[in-house]
């Protein structure tokens, strides 16, 4: 029994993957190239080193202590500052995955069209496609969330290495290329390594905050692992290694390669396609085989990737709670901690953001593009509560089995440092916006939006989870 209970169990390698999966995107330092040039790459390590690093490490801190519960960001943040504001955290994170998830499964079919075509079929012709497609997806996607976390591990296992695989074979020929003579595309200097500290800078600074984020992701699954207490904190180290690494060299590989202006005419969606079909070009490969097989490991991994974020906040949200803090309907778990219910039902909120715009119904479709704006940056909240509830937990001294920073006051410094990048990554990120409007009237709207947004969410949020308090505590008085 004891040995089959053990085989269950997910390893160490496995909850890495898990976080670096749904991390790490290729299209990231593609992006983040063409909004800051050379600049991305010290940009990358300040984000890496001084809030990634720290995020993940009082995570890591924060998984160890001693009969701590298996619900992620919900616990975490509990341990710090009580159940109230958990629930406020972990609400925010989940609120900004479902408006996420509404615009990521349009991007499968693309990856699957560079596949088999080498190139995107889903012009301005074929556009119209992808929201039935969306549809079909976020079905399918949450039939295999399903399933447990065990079996959709395997996939992200397999894509996990894969993107690591790829990515590490980019950055080796990238810089192969550049000591057998190829000229690097761009000049670095320290002038171009610069940042401009304009609002542009903050605003794309800001947004690379949250593409770092993520080493709470595997943390749902702590419970499902061999030996958490050691190996959680070994999966949180390494994880933040990899994903640190890959942004901050890919970055320079993918300048050597391509310059910033080359990248920037491709497009967002097919950047990181043309890149890889350039260094390919550069020894003499056939560019098209190359991007069609780096197009089917980025559909696998990127199936993985939706699956996890599919699975982890609801996990984060609806496993600890108080009974009584939503209906039952949504809280109630399989064995294995898999909460179908909730699965289906976000599914089914997730298909009708695709579906009202579909339709063009008039009110609706303004009323969830509404939504979209207000929820853009309700991610940021969440981190900030964890950095918080750490240097709360710090500040009480209390303990845990293991100790990333032995020394009290400079846990605290950490902590504070973290906090403060959040704080002002909640107000860079909204800053082009509101700069850049046309008018006073559509900057004040802008700024309510952006700023407003996740406030209003998280509130209706907690006003959901007192009504439903008072509503269970009346039924238990009426037994």
């Amino acid at each position: 029994m004891g040995e089959q209970e053990k085989t269950k169990k997910l390893s160490m390698w496995t909850v890495v993957l898990l976080t670096v999966v749904p991390t790490f995107g290729f299209g990231n330092i593609t992006n983040n190239v063409v909004a800051l040039g050379p600049a991305s790459v010290p940009s990358w390590l300040i984000v890496a080193l001084l809030f990634f690093l720290p995020l993940s490490l009082f995570i890591a801190e924060l998984a160890s202590v001693k009969d701590a519960g298996s619900a992620g960001i919900y616990t975490w943040i509990k341990m710090g500052l009580g159940e109230k504001w958990a629930f406020i955290g972990t609400w925010s994170y989940f609120v900004s995955t479902l408006f996420y998830l509404q615009m990521v499964f349009a991007k499968v079919p693309v990856m699957i069209s560079w596949t088999i075509f080498g190139e995107n079929r889903f012009t301005d012709d074929s556009a119209h496609l992808l929201p039935y497609m969306s549809v079909f997806l976020a079905v399918f996607l949450t039939y295999v969330a399903t399933k447990g976390v065990k079996k959709f591990s395997k996939i992200s296992d397999l894509g996990g290495k894969l993107t690591l695989a790829i990515t590490v074979i980019f950055i080796v020929f990238a810089f192969v290329g550049l000591a057998t003579g190829k000229p690097s595309q761009t000049q670095f200097t320290a002038e171009s390594l610069m940042p401009t500290f304009d609002t542009s800078y903050f605003a794309t600074f800001s947004w690379l905050l949250l593409a770092v984020a993520g080493a709470e992701v595997g943390g749902t699954y702590v419970k499902n692992m061999d030996n958490p207490k050691k190996n959680f904190p070994k999966a949180v180290f390494i994880a933040t290694f990899l994903i640190g690494f890959a942004y901050v060299i890919g970055s320079v590989a993918v300048l050597v390669v391509s310059s910033p202006e080359t990248i920037a005419n491709a497009g967002v969606k097919d950047a990181a396609y043309v890149v890889y079909e350039t260094l390919a070009t550069n020894f003499g490969l056939n560019g098209k085989i190359i991007i069609r097989i780096y197009a089917l490991i980025l559909t696998i991994t990127s199936v993985a990737a939706y699956i996890v974020w599919m699975e982890s906040p609801l996990r984060a949200l609806f496993s600890e709670v108080p009974e009584g803090a939503f209906p039952k309907v949504l809280t109630k778990q399989e064995e294995d901690g898999t909460l179908k219910n909730a699965l289906w039902i976000q599914c089914a909120v997730v298909v009708v953001l695709i579906v009202v715009p579909l339709f063009g119904m008039g009110g609706l479709d303004a009323f969830f593009n509404t939504l979209t704006d207000l929820s853009a940056l309700s991610s940021v909240p969440a981190y900030a509560m964890l950095a918080i509830a750490f240097f709360a937990f710090r500040l009480k001294n209390k303990k845990s089995e293991f100790t990333a920073f032995k020394s009290k006051a400079f846990a605290l410094v950490v902590a504070g440092l973290a906090i403060l990048l959040a704080v002002l990554g909640y107000i860079g990120a909204g800053l082009d916006y509101v700069v850049w409007a046309e008018s006073a009237k559509e900057a004040t709207i802008l700024t309510i939006k952006t700023y407003g947004g996740p406030i209003l969410l998280i509130a209706v949020g907690y006003l959901l989870r007192v009504w439903c308090l008072k509503n269970y505590a009346k039924k238990q008085e009426g037994k």
